[in-house]
Protein backbone atom coordinates (compact mmCIF):
# COMPACT_ATOMS: atom_id res chain seq x y z
CA UNK A 1 0.00 0.00 0.00
CA UNK A 2 2.88 2.16 0.81
CA UNK A 3 4.00 2.38 -3.36
CA UNK A 4 0.35 3.21 -4.38
CA UNK A 5 0.56 6.05 -1.75
CA UNK A 6 3.48 7.20 -3.00
CA UNK A 7 2.23 7.07 -6.69
CA UNK A 8 -0.71 8.89 -5.42
CA UNK A 9 1.45 11.56 -4.30
CA UNK A 10 3.65 12.12 -7.01
CA UNK A 11 0.89 11.92 -9.79
CA UNK A 12 -0.86 14.73 -7.83
CA UNK A 13 2.05 16.54 -6.95
CA UNK A 14 3.29 16.66 -10.72
CA UNK A 15 -0.75 17.25 -11.50
CA UNK A 16 -3.08 16.29 -14.30
CA UNK A 17 -4.66 17.98 -16.96
CA UNK A 18 -7.98 19.35 -16.17
CA UNK A 19 -11.01 17.85 -17.42
CA UNK A 20 -11.61 20.87 -19.17
CA UNK A 21 -8.32 20.36 -21.31
CA UNK A 22 -8.82 16.56 -21.56
CA UNK A 23 -12.21 17.70 -23.23
CA UNK A 24 -10.14 18.55 -27.27
CA UNK A 25 -9.46 14.73 -27.69
CA UNK A 26 -6.87 13.80 -25.26
CA UNK A 27 -7.66 10.77 -22.87
CA UNK A 28 -6.36 12.72 -20.00
CA UNK A 29 -7.59 14.57 -16.80
CA UNK A 30 -10.02 13.62 -13.94
CA UNK A 31 -13.42 12.22 -15.24
CA UNK A 32 -16.80 11.43 -12.89
CA UNK A 33 -17.73 7.24 -12.87
CA UNK A 34 -20.86 7.12 -13.87
CA UNK A 35 -23.00 4.46 -12.36
CA UNK A 36 -25.33 2.74 -13.99
CA UNK A 37 -22.63 0.13 -15.90
CA UNK A 38 -25.13 -2.05 -17.76
CA UNK A 39 -24.95 0.17 -21.25
CA UNK A 40 -23.04 2.83 -22.68
CA UNK A 41 -24.27 6.11 -21.27
CA UNK A 42 -25.89 8.97 -23.69
CA UNK A 43 -24.41 12.23 -23.68
CA UNK A 44 -27.59 13.80 -22.12
CA UNK A 45 -27.05 10.99 -19.01
CA UNK A 46 -23.61 12.12 -18.58
CA UNK A 47 -24.80 16.02 -18.60
CA UNK A 48 -27.19 15.06 -15.65
CA UNK A 49 -25.53 13.00 -13.09
CA UNK A 50 -22.82 15.87 -13.55
CA UNK A 51 -25.67 18.42 -12.76
CA UNK A 52 -26.79 16.50 -9.97
CA UNK A 53 -23.66 15.35 -8.17
CA UNK A 54 -21.57 18.56 -8.97
CA UNK A 55 -18.22 17.29 -9.15
CA UNK A 56 -15.26 19.24 -9.04
CA UNK A 57 -11.20 18.63 -9.05
CA UNK A 58 -11.39 19.15 -5.47
CA UNK A 59 -14.04 16.91 -4.47
CA UNK A 60 -12.52 13.77 -6.79
CA UNK A 61 -8.91 15.15 -4.70
CA UNK A 62 -10.80 14.43 -1.66
CA UNK A 63 -11.74 11.01 -2.79
CA UNK A 64 -8.19 9.97 -4.16
CA UNK A 65 -6.88 10.34 -0.50
CA UNK A 66 -10.15 8.73 1.43
CA UNK A 67 -11.82 11.82 2.95
CA UNK A 68 -15.43 11.59 2.11
CA UNK A 69 -16.86 15.11 1.32
CA UNK A 70 -18.95 16.30 3.68
CA UNK A 71 -22.52 15.96 2.24
CA UNK A 72 -21.40 13.66 -0.70
CA UNK A 73 -23.40 11.43 -2.50
CA UNK A 74 -21.36 8.05 -3.25
CA UNK A 75 -19.39 9.30 -6.54
CA UNK A 76 -16.41 8.04 -7.71
CA UNK A 77 -13.26 9.44 -10.20
CA UNK A 78 -11.11 8.25 -12.69
CA UNK A 79 -7.26 10.31 -12.79
CA UNK A 80 -5.39 9.30 -15.96
CA UNK A 81 -2.40 11.24 -16.56
CA UNK A 82 -0.01 10.43 -19.52
CA UNK A 83 1.60 7.96 -17.49
CA UNK A 84 -0.78 6.94 -14.57
CA UNK A 85 -4.50 5.50 -14.53
CA UNK A 86 -5.87 5.91 -10.81
CA UNK A 87 -9.70 5.43 -9.58
CA UNK A 88 -10.46 6.11 -6.64
CA UNK A 89 -12.72 2.83 -6.04
CA UNK A 90 -9.98 0.62 -6.45
CA UNK A 91 -9.37 -1.99 -3.67
CA UNK A 92 -6.17 -3.48 -2.86
CA UNK A 93 -5.06 -6.12 -5.27
CA UNK A 94 -7.24 -4.71 -8.34
CA UNK A 95 -6.04 -4.36 -11.82
CA UNK A 96 -7.34 -1.03 -12.78
CA UNK A 97 -4.67 1.30 -11.22
CA UNK A 98 -1.04 1.95 -12.32
CA UNK A 99 1.75 2.72 -14.53
CA UNK A 100 0.20 3.95 -18.10
CA UNK A 101 1.65 3.87 -21.27
CA UNK A 102 -0.77 5.32 -23.75
CA UNK A 103 -0.68 4.27 -27.48
CA UNK A 104 -1.63 5.34 -30.87
CA UNK A 105 -5.23 7.34 -30.91
CA UNK A 106 -7.14 5.79 -33.84
CA UNK A 107 -9.83 8.44 -34.52
CA UNK A 108 -12.05 8.66 -30.75
CA UNK A 109 -9.68 5.33 -29.30
CA UNK A 110 -6.83 5.75 -27.87
CA UNK A 111 -4.84 2.26 -27.02
CA UNK A 112 -2.94 1.70 -23.57
CA UNK A 113 -1.00 -0.84 -21.58
CA UNK A 114 -1.23 -0.69 -18.00
CA UNK A 115 1.14 -2.41 -15.31
CA UNK A 116 -1.22 -2.60 -11.87
CA UNK A 117 0.35 -1.31 -8.92
CA UNK A 118 -0.41 -4.47 -7.43
CA UNK A 119 0.68 -6.97 -10.22
CA UNK A 120 3.92 -5.58 -11.66
CA UNK A 121 4.21 -8.45 -13.19
CA UNK A 122 1.22 -8.58 -15.54
CA UNK A 123 0.74 -6.13 -17.79
CA UNK A 124 -2.96 -5.16 -19.24
CA UNK A 125 -4.06 -3.86 -22.82
CA UNK A 126 -6.74 -1.66 -22.87
CA UNK A 127 -8.42 1.03 -24.62
CA UNK A 128 -10.04 4.67 -23.47
CA UNK A 129 -12.71 5.60 -25.83
CA UNK A 130 -12.83 9.17 -25.95
CA UNK A 131 -15.17 11.27 -28.85
CA UNK A 132 -14.30 14.82 -29.41
CA UNK A 133 -17.50 16.79 -28.58
CA UNK A 134 -18.70 14.27 -25.83
CA UNK A 135 -18.92 14.07 -22.38
CA UNK A 136 -18.93 9.93 -22.25
CA UNK A 137 -15.43 8.69 -21.58
CA UNK A 138 -15.68 4.69 -21.93
CA UNK A 139 -12.22 2.61 -20.43
CA UNK A 140 -11.54 -0.82 -21.43
CA UNK A 141 -9.23 -3.43 -19.74
CA UNK A 142 -9.06 -6.68 -21.78
CA UNK A 143 -8.00 -10.02 -20.39
CA UNK A 144 -8.18 -8.77 -16.62
CA UNK A 145 -7.34 -11.95 -14.66
CA UNK A 146 -10.30 -13.68 -12.30
CA UNK A 147 -11.33 -16.65 -10.82
CA UNK A 148 -12.39 -18.15 -13.49
CA UNK A 149 -10.77 -16.97 -16.53
CA UNK A 150 -9.66 -13.40 -18.12
CA UNK A 151 -12.41 -11.12 -18.54
CA UNK A 152 -12.60 -7.89 -20.73
CA UNK A 153 -13.87 -5.01 -18.02
CA UNK A 154 -15.63 -1.89 -19.19
CA UNK A 155 -16.10 1.40 -17.16
CA UNK A 156 -18.32 4.26 -18.00
CA UNK A 157 -16.79 7.69 -17.05
CA UNK A 158 -18.17 11.42 -17.71
CA UNK A 159 -16.27 14.21 -18.18
CA UNK A 160 -16.79 17.58 -16.32
CA UNK A 161 -15.16 21.15 -15.67
CA UNK A 162 -15.22 22.71 -12.47
CA UNK A 163 -16.88 25.99 -13.93
CA UNK A 164 -20.15 23.86 -15.21
CA UNK A 165 -20.61 22.73 -11.69
CA UNK A 166 -20.03 26.07 -9.67
CA UNK A 167 -22.75 27.48 -7.46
Amino acid sequence: MGLKKAACALFVAVGISAADDAAASSPTGVFLWYPDQAELPSPEDCKALVSRVRPSREKAEAWLWGRVPQDSELEFYLFLSQDRMEPTFSAEGDYDSGKLRLGRTVGAETAFELIPDDHPTITIKGSITAPTGSPVLTVLLRDVPSTDSPADRVTYYCRFTDEETEA
